[in-house]
C-alpha cells in the first residue's frame, strides 16, 4: 500500500515521527527547539508568515497597492512550487487583480501573471478558464 501522509520527519535535526506541524503544513518539529532552530530559513518559505505579512501590508498600504500585488504574485509562486495549486490559483487571482488595476491590461507583469495563472488552471482540470488565460 502507498503511503499518503507526509512523512512526520522533523525539519531540522531529522527525526521520524515529529509531532509538531508548522501551521504551513509544509514542515514538522519536534519541539519549539528543533522549530526555532530552523526558523530562519524556514520562514523564507513559509506560506503561513507571508500570508500573515500580506494582510498586513494591505492594512498598511491598501488593498490595491502594487506591493500587495507583488507579494500575493509571490505567495502564488510559493504554493504553485509546493503544488498546493487551489491556493496558487486564489493568490495569482488577486495579483492579476491588481496588476490589471495598477498596471494596465497590456503590462508584461499582466501577461506574466496570465500564463501562470492557465498553467495553474490547466493542472487542476479547468480547462475552460485555462484557456481564457492563455488567450488574453
Amino acid at each position: 500500500e502507498i503511503a499518503t501522509e507526509k512523512a512526520k520527519v522533523c525539519g531540522a535535526c531529522g527525526r521520524v515521527d515529529a509531532p509538531l506541524k508548522c501551521p504551513c503544513k509544509a514542515v514538522f518539529y519536534c519541539d519549539q527547539e528543533c522549530q526555532g532552530a530552523s526558523w530562519e530559513s524556514h520562514r523564507e518559505v513559509c506560506s503561513w508568515d507571508l500570508e500573515r505579512k500580506v494582510e498586513k501590508l494591505r492594512r498598511r498600504v491598501g488593498r490595491d497597492d502594487l506591493a500587495v500585488g507583488k507579494a500575493a504574485f509571490e505567495l502564488g509562486m510559493l504554493y504553485r512550487e509546493q503544488d498546493r495549486l487551489s491556493d496558487a490559483e486564489k493568490w495569482f487571482k488577486e495579483a492579476l487583480r491588481i496588476f490589471r488595476l495598477v498596471l494596465g491590461e497590456g503590462h508584461v507583469q499582466v501577461a506574466a501573471v496570465c500564463g501562470l495563472l492557465g498553467d495553474v488552471l490547466s493542472h487542476q482540470g479547468k480547462l475552460e478558464e485555462a484557456i481564457k488565460m492563455h488567450k488574453l
